[in-house]
């Protein structure tokens, strides 16, 4: 299979080794073009019996393995070459016949090799007199179009490592691309973080998830994590900010969220303290007033919004006190005491746990009864609204995102490289065809949020 190769180490700064201008775009602004109209359903595009006549003339050969469909050779790469070079020639001709006539035309065409992600395509690429073509569907100087490199965040995103990913784009598409290619396509959507942060929010969420995670199990920098649930019900990534030294506990994001337009929170869902090291003790890590400083900055920000302790980072937390064969059934009893009807029920439920571990887990259970006055003002909603401020499942993914990232790619060194892990961890949040939604039945427990609101 022949193959294109692209992108080395030497060539990174290169201008012909650059990608498009316009970076890929995260699966929360899938339904908007780069100039900010709507994107338009591709099936809208073909017509039904132009696609029955390549199908029937394609079926015998496609069984037979004389024609694929991916890859150098493949038909879909034959297709996209002529709607490619289709449409330069349509740009051409706009481009050409402004409505001010112009003695700019016509100067050939020079074929250039593209990586999409139907394989490497050789394009004819017309040219005008004045050197003015800048068409838009391949662009000056472009070697990879936009959907190779959305390919290239999302693989990454979902724990392959660069060796990994080059050897599957060779192996499935012919695509050769370096290591440096991968990590310049993967800075780039990084640089997507800032325009994230300056974007305005709506006034009102109803639920803010303050979360702190580690790109690295047990060292490496930390990274504030923000979520918010929109009046809609959908999944809002509100923000990523380092941790460290003076920002351990959070309690400068309500503020920066505020100044970005969030008016108001009805639940605040945040970690009750920072990640304990190995040495510290479970109250240490969990205690009531490790998050006073986030505390005191919700009720200046977001006055009457109820403050809850993280479920989910609890039992991550209590976890590391017992050995991992244990953490399945460990962690099956303590979700048991979350989903009780009433915080009497959770307390009886915790004893029985309790006595039915005996001595040998007492830090777990000391940690978990250390931080109760963070979990027990959550035993005021009912159970499907608690399933849903313990994280959704969302959180969990996270964390596994990040694990998976560190066994492929290792542990980050500085605050930059656990920032862009971070960020690529939740582009992979959700599942291909998902609209980010949080739960199924969102207007019932809003109503119910509402009513405690």
């Amino acid at each position: 299979m022949p193959r294109v190769a692209t992108g080395t180490g030497r060539e990174r700064g290169s201008a012909e080794d650059q990608a498009v201008a316009d970076p890929p775009t995260p699966s929360g602004d899938s339904g908007t073009t780069p100039d900010g109209g709507c994107a338009e359903d591709p099936a809208a595009l073909l017509d039904p019996r132009l696609v029955g006549q390549l199908a029937e003339a394609a079926a015998a050969r496609l069984s037979t393995g004389t024609v694929k469909l991916l890859g150098s050779g493949g038909l879909l790469q034959a297709l996209a070459k002529q709607v490619l070079e289709r449409t330069l020639e349509l740009e051409l001709q706009a481009h050409l016949h402004p409505p001010t006539p112009t003695a700019n035309g016509r100067n050939g065409a020079r074929t250039r090799q593209v990586l999409t992600e139907v394989g490497p395509v050789p394009v004819r690429v017309p040219r005008d007199r004045d050197g003015t073509f800048a068409p838009r569907a391949v662009r000056p100087r472009a070697r990879r179009l936009p959907g190779l490199d959305e390919l290239v965040v999302s693989l990454t995103a979902r724990g392959l490592s660069s060796a990994e990913l080059t050897a599957h784009l060779a192996e499935v598409y012919g695509v050769e691309i370096s290591r440096e290619t991968v990590s310049a396509v993967t800075d780039q959507a990084f640089e997507r973080l800032t325009e994230h942060h300056s974007r305005p929010l709506a006034p009102v969420h109803p639920v803010v998830f303050l979360h702190t995670v580690r790109p690295g199990r047990t060292a490496g920098p930390q990274v504030h994590l923000a979520l918010g649930i929109t009046p809609d019900g959908r999944r809002d990534l509100l923000g990523l900010w380092p941790g460290g030294p003076g920002r351990a506990d959070g309690a400068h994001i309500p503020a920066a969220l505020a100044a970005r337009g969030l008016r108001e929170a009805w639940v605040v869902v945040a970690d009750t303290g920072p990640v304990a090291g190995a040495g510290a003790g479970p109250a240490a890590a969990l205690g009531p007033a490790a998050g006073a400083g986030l505390a005191e900055a919700v009720a200046r920000h977001w006055p009457g919004a109820a403050l809850l302790g993280s479920t989910a980072r609890l039992i991550r937390e209590v976890l590391r006190h017992a050995p991992g064969e244990e953490w399945s059934a460990l962690s099956q009893d303590l979700r048991e005491v979350c989903t009780a009807p009433t915080e009497t029920a959770a307390l009886d439920r915790l004893g029985r746990a309790e006595r039915r571990w005996g001595p040998a887990r007492r830090e777990v259970f000391l940690a978990w009864r250390a931080a109760w006055p963070q979990l027990a003002p959550g035993f005021r909603f009912e159970v499907p609204v608690r399933r849903l401020l313990a994280g959704g499942g969302a959180l969990e993914r996270l964390q596994q995102r990040l694990r998976r990232l560190e066994q492929s790619a290792g542990r980050p060194q500085d605050e930059r490289a656990a920032l862009k892990r971070a960020y690529l961890a939740t582009l992979a949040l959700d599942a291909p065809g998902e609209e980010q939604e949080w739960c199924a039945d969102w207007p019932a427990v809003r109503r119910a949020l509402a009513s405690h609101h």
